[in-house]
């Protein structure tokens, strides 16, 4: 089992329990909702999205060891899956803990969304994620990499990344995110770092859970 960096949010949800990989189909394979997936006891969200595909919310930390390779695998599956899901990612943030929201927003509204992959990576090592986490160093980082320093903060300052921040506040809050990875399929299952570690097991239970709400949207 995987140790997993956790926090406090005010109100954490219920659980209802506590390359391309080849595998065989979904429906031979068996996993039990509170060990290789956990389920919300009420859908959060929709299911499917207008055009008919199941997002898969990836929520991240730049404090994290493990969200780098768990993107990767996501990503992977957004690739061999493009026809089914969606996949979307947002950074965990609370009152307490902005930074990784401040800082997605802000590459994002520069169109640098591969500076954040590459900046989620080289915080896989904690001592690099509290070295970059200060203002000075973190500008200084994206300096290195061809961004004006003025031109992040002037993004960083812009009402709408401020507004994002705090959807990122209300998103955390209302999916009861309380680790990281944290991934939601469909509005209704969880997978946490003890499922998203390798790419045959954790595809193998991605289309596991996207046949069984593709099952119970048809019942």
């Amino acid at each position: 089992m995987i140790v997993q960096a956790t926090f406090a949010v005010s109100n954490p949800k219920d659980f209802s329990v506590q390359n391309q990989p080849h595998l065989p189909s979904a429906d031979t394979l068996k996993f039990e909702d509170g060990r290789d997936y956990f389920s919300y006891y009420e859908q959060i969200g929709k299911a499917f999205r207008s055009d008919k595909k199941i997002p898969v919310q990836f929520f991240f930390d730049y404090d994290c060891r493990v969200c780098s390779p768990a993107q990767d695998i996501l990503a992977l599956y957004s690739q061999i899956r493009a026809d089914k899901i969606l996949l979307e990612e947002y950074p965990v943030a609370t009152l307490d803990n902005l930074f990784s929201a401040k800082v997605f927003y802000t590459l994002k509204a520069l169109n640098a969304n591969e500076l954040s992959d590459a900046l989620l990576f080289e915080t896989s090592e904690k001592s690099r994620y509290v070295e970059l986490s200060s203002l000075a160093n973190i500008l200084n980082w994206v300096e290195e990499k061809g961004l004006d320093k003025t031109h992040f903060m002037e993004a960083q300052n812009s009402a709408e990344v401020k507004k994002q921040v705090q959807q990122a506040i209300q998103l955390t809050e209302e999916y009861g995110v309380f680790t990281y990875p944290y991934v939601v399929v469909g509005g209704k299952y969880v997978l946490t770092a003890s499922t998203l570690y390798n790419d045959d097991y954790s595809v193998a239970v991605l289309d596991y859970l996207v046949n069984k709400l593709e099952k119970e949207h048809k019942e």
